[in-house]
């Protein structure tokens, strides 16, 4: 935060103050308040001074008027730049290892759910697939259907990729799906696999997505 200098000052204007955000290449403004005294309010009203005036202790004096300026792109910038953040965790080995996560807040996440496939046949795995994106997407989960991608990841790679798109859920669709039903799915923020049926995936999705909305 810092004053406006007096060569930038808007015209009836007597005071203003910047609010900064400091990006990689330097700090840029998001918002600047600016003081603009009562001279507007004057000038504007048709009326008797005395009916704009309120109590200030002893004193009847008219209001002065705040003027607001927002940078709306820079704002949005700086609110993905404070959400790109580098996480680290130790193991039980004592071995440190960091991933870069997109975190935003649940709820406006634009992609829930990254919608991939494992090792198996990949016909009947993308044939799965296609089934659970159309149902996912016929009650409003916004799905990434990352098995359409025709380079080949191992895992790791495909949750490192998704993090740094902030997606929710990495759902992988493999031989054991096939055989089971059962799906491999991956919370972003804490990292936990676990197997849960293709039956039961849609009802869990909908249910964190409704409880973030809450948050």
């Amino acid at each position: 935060m810092c004053n406006v200098v007096d060569d930038e000052l808007r015209e009836g204007t007597s005071h203003g103050v910047k609010i900064l955000y400091k990006f990689p290449w330097g700090s840029e403004t998001l918002e600047t308040l600016w003081s603009l005294g009562h001279t507007q309010l004057i000038k504007t009203h048709q009326g008797s001074c005395i009916n704009l005036q309120c109590r200030d202790g002893r004193k009847s004096v008219v209001p002065h008027v705040i003027s607001v300026s927002v940078n709306v792109d820079q704002g949005m910038l700086a609110y993905l730049f404070n959400s790109l953040q580098l996480l680290k965790k130790t193991d039980s080995k004592q071995k440190l290892h960091q991933r870069t996560v997109l975190k935003l807040h649940p709820s406006l996440t634009p992609v829930k759910v990254a919608l991939d496939m494992g090792r198996g046949s990949n016909s009947e795995l993308r044939q799965v697939c296609e089934g659970l994106l159309q149902e996912f997407l016929e009650v409003g989960i916004s799905t990434w259907p990352g098995y359409l991608d025709t380079m080949s990841l191992s895992l790791e790679n495909l949750h490192t990729k998704y993090d740094e798109m902030g997606v929710l859920f990495t759902v992988v669709v493999s031989e054991s799906t096939l055989k089971s039903g059962l799906l491999l799915v991956r919370n972003r923020d804490t990292t936990i696999r676990e197997t849960m049926h293709i039956s039961e995936i849609k009802c869990y999705l909908l249910k964190y997505i409704s409880a973030s909305d809450n948050i």
